[in-house]
């Protein structure tokens, strides 16, 4: 190896090294040094965060973290949240730690590093000025599994944005009804066969459930549109109908803008939306 090779390694190395180096201590000074997260104080209670990664491993850890007690990727189908938040120093190394529990089994807890969660954020429809825009999210946005489930029980039917703008913006769970629409099928208010309870109607089922499993609440749900007259067959025909969807399901509604801090906080973290909004209407 010549000298000006030998040269411009040693240099490149040098620069290199000092990069990582420095790198590290600006993410170890960006870590506030008694910053803390309580539930109990904080405005909406636990947040909801998700996994970065639902395929890699990243693990709970017991208090004095010695133990490993869960992974995150055997839960793919959950979200976390953050009931407590703590810097931390393990191995000479300081960083934010979350205590979190699984959205889809509580009993799943335990202390986690936040790089491997970030918030879980869900967009209101009215959001959207393209069709094709609001379409792509609905089919790819981890906040939108349940939407999907739903949509899926309609299979005929068109999900439309001014529809679901109409949703989103419903007073007393009725849309504002959009102009070029009509003959509105409130899925809302459908409740089971031989209930009077307004909590058991669909949007309140919906909304005492968000973030459990899917599976078993899009199970309840279709009881109930069966025992209304909506069953597989009928809802199979529907095909003049379009359907119009604003789901948040436990997800936080504020823009990503809005946070100043990847951890959570007293103040900002306050959007939690639990709500599900859905309606039928055939086109004018």
């Amino acid at each position: 190896m010549n000298r000006l090779k030998l040269t411009l390694i040693i240099l490149l190395a040098t620069i290199f090294g000092f990069t990582v180096i420095s790198d590290n201590k600006a993410q170890a000074s960006a870590v506030p040094a008694n910053y803390s997260f309580d539930y109990h104080k904080a405005q909406v209670g636990a947040v909801p965060y998700k996994a970065k990664s639902v395929s890699h491993s990243a693990y709970l850890w017991d208090y004095r973290h010695t133990k490993k007690l869960h992974n995150l990727k055997n839960y793919p189908n959950s979200n976390w949240y953050v009931f407590y938040a703590k810097v931390k120093n393990y191995t000479g190394k300081r960083a934010v730690y979350y205590y979190v529990g699984a959205s889809s089994n509580l009993k799943v807890k335990g202390w986690v590093w936040s790089g491997y969660l970030t918030r879980l954020l869900a967009k209101s429809p009215a959001s959207f000025t393209s069709e094709s825009a609001f379409i792509n999210y609905v089919q790819t946005d981890r906040s939108q599994r349940l939407t999907r489930a739903i949509l899926k029980l309609f299979p005929n039917s068109q999900l439309k944005l001014d529809l679901s703008k109409a949703a989103a913006t419903s007073i007393n769970a009725k849309p504002t009804l959009a102009p070029n629409y009509t003959n509105y099928i409130y899925l809302n208010d459908l409740k089971p066969a031989g209930s009077t309870q307004v909590g058991d109607d669909s949007m309140w089922y919906l909304s005492k459930t968000a973030g459990k499993p899917i599976s078993p609440r899009i199970n309840y749900i279709e009881t109930i549109l069966n025992a209304n007259g909506y069953t597989p067959s009928k809802r199979e025909s529907m095909k003049n109908y379009n359907i119009g969807i604003a789901s948040w399901d436990g997800a936080q509604d504020s823009p990503k803008s809005y946070f100043t801090s990847p951890y959570p906080s007293y103040q900002l973290d306050d959007s939690q939306n639990n709500g599900t909004l859905l309606y039928l209407a055939t086109a004018k």
